[in-house]
């Protein structure tokens, strides 16, 4: 029998739930994308009527999911099953997502788009602010080679590795964390921080300097790689150490770091430790544009990321 192919017209699109964890595990394969189900189930207990699927024939086809931020919202894992690409279904599902947002009254969208979406979120109204470049690497030798003197990972119950502490749910310095997120980002993420430090099985760090934050970092267990962060510093040397320590936690493993394209520190950070380039994102928005400040984002992090 002869396949046919849905077009945009036949699409329907609904919530998406726990449900469809199988289907968002095969675009992700599919795309050699790194999330895990719980990167998914993150993004539907962060924003639980905003992630979508959309359907052709009763049978799931394509994924996006949205993360809101009091007024700024991000679009993500845009997906559309390789048997209809190029049917305008990716098209549709963005516009699904854009109309939901609307309708709450959101100001800023912003996404990370790769090359092959570029072209349709600039039809859809989206414009470009900067690069994030993709690092892939990982520590083989054991040696740090910024020179960084950072100490193991402290067990829980032990606070502080010389000015690096370990985060963990309810932590007195997460007001503090939250607030330098805001400054690095110019969103109001605390939902988001604060997921990090429910999970105990990986670890999250601040530095502290004269008794204040002045960096955290975080990371996720993909299924590909450990992604490093968020991490945002507003000390240089914080930066340098955050990742000495995040990198120290996985020796054996291969880790993806997404650096904005502007802040050399990090940069330098990712070549000192051979750390090669993937791929670029282009960072875009569409309504209000904010002004973040990528100089002190070292590692880019959003709630889809794994």
């Amino acid at each position: 029998m002869e396949e046919t192919h849905p077009d945009s017209s036949s699409i329907t699109i609904r919530q998406m739930t726990p449900d469809d964890l199988p289907f968002c595990r095969h675009l992700v394969k599919e795309a050699g994308w790194n999330q895990t189900d719980a990167d998914w189930l993150r993004a539907m207990d962060l924003e639980p009527t905003g992630c979508f699927v959309a359907e052709a024939n009763q049978q799931p086809v394509a994924t996006t999911t949205v993360c809101c931020f009091e007024n700024i919202a991000w679009i993500a894992m845009v997906l559309v099953d390789k048997k209809v690409r190029g049917r305008g279904i990716g098209k549709l599902i963005v516009e699904h997502a854009i109309a939901y947002l609307d309708a709450k009254g959101i100001e800023t969208i912003r996404l990370d788009a790769t090359s092959l979406g570029q072209g349709l979120y600039k039809k859809l109204g989206f414009r470009e602010e900067y690069e994030v470049i993709r690092f892939t690497g990982g520590r083989r030798s054991g040696g740090r080679r910024s020179g960084d003197p950072a100490a193991d990972d402290p067990t829980p119950g032990t606070l502080e590795i010389g000015n690096i502490r370990r985060i963990f749910k309810g932590d007195v310095m997460m007001d503090e964390i939250v607030r330098l997120d805001e400054e690095a980002t110019a969103t109001f993420r605390r939902s988001f921080i604060n997921s990090f430090a429910k999970t105990n099985n990986i670890p999250f760090y601040c530095s502290i300097t004269d008794g204040a934050v002045t960096g955290y970092a975080g990371c996720r267990e993909g299924i590909i790689a450990i992604q490093i962060g968020p991490l945002a510093t507003s000390v240089p040397e914080s930066g340098y150490r955050l990742l000495d320590q995040i990198a120290s936690q996985f020796p054996e493993k291969p880790m993806f770091i997404d650096i904005p394209s502007n802040n050399t520190a990090a940069l330098h950070w990712a070549a000192a430790n051979a750390f090669t380039e993937q791929r670029r994102f282009v960072r875009m928005y569409r309504g209000f544009k904010i002004h973040d400040s990528p100089e002190l984002i070292w590692a880019s992090s959003g709630p889809e990321k794994g």
